[in-house]
This record gives C-alpha cells, structure tokens and sequence, in this order.
C-alpha cells in the first residue's frame, strides 16, 4: 500500500517537463485503438453518429458545442488506407473516414464540424499514446 506522499511522489515525477495546461490536440490511443481530438478543456457528453465517430459535445457550451471527435478503429482504418499511424496527420485521418463511410451526414460532420474544429485548435499531428508514454503509476 502507498501513501499519499508516495503517490504525489509518482504523479509528480510522472507528469514531470509537462506544463500542466491543456491544449488542443489529437491523441492515437494505441490501447483503445482510437483517435480522440479534443480543443477544449471541459466535460462532454458523447454521442455516437455511426460505427466510427463519436461526437464531443461540451455540457456547458461556450460558443461552439462540439470540443472534440473520436474517431474508432484507428488501426484498422490507417492499414486499409495504407496510412502510417506513427506520422499519419489528422486530414488523411479525416479523408480516410469519408472514404470509409460515405454519406452525407459523415460528409457534412466531417466538412463543416470536424475540419473546421481542427483548423480553428490548428491541430495537425496526432499524439501517439501508447504504453511507452503512458506511466505506470503505482508500480506492482
């Protein structure tokens, strides 16, 4: 059992050279196989439009409602693309799910909510998260 020193002992360590303020960003969840963009620090409610996106929308909206997406399956989605996930940029990521889902409500959530959150956040790159940057917080 650890103690409450122990732990902020750790959680500091670990979040150590990270300044501790939120930024809009794009992160692949390499454990939920995922794409998750969020621009705003907030909670959300998500809401599912299909089998790929997930919307996230702001409880208590200040201007946009819409902060963020989720875009499920990543793997699997960059492989049938032939993207690469280790410097695949969010557009092709976009561009894939058109493809992947054509329609026009992923058309017309894609054009008008997703491009245009990720260009206002300036939003290019997306993060690897994965077990390496992940720490381990309360070792077994």
């Amino acid at each position: 059992m650890r103690t409450p020193q122990e732990i902020k002992t750790l959680v500091n360590t670990a979040l150590a050279g990270e300044s501790g303020e939120f930024r809009p960003r794009a992160l692949l969840d390499t454990r939920l196989d995922c794409i998750r963009v969020v621009t705003r620090d907030c909670s959300v409610m998500e809401t599912r439009v299909n089998e790929l996106l997930t919307v996230l929308e702001a409880n208590y909206p200040r201007g946009r409602k819409c902060v963020g997406f989720t875009i499920k399956g990543a793997n699997h989605l960059c492989y049938q693309y032939n993207l690469n996930t280790s410097a695949v940029k969010i557009t092709a990521i976009l561009d894939a799910v058109l493809q992947a889902c054509p329609g026009v409500v992923v058309e017309a959530f894609v054009d008008h909510v997703a491009r245009p959150l990720v260009r206002d956040a300036n939003i290019e790159d997306i993060e690897r998260l994965d077990e390496s940057t992940v720490p381990d917080l309360v070792p077994a």
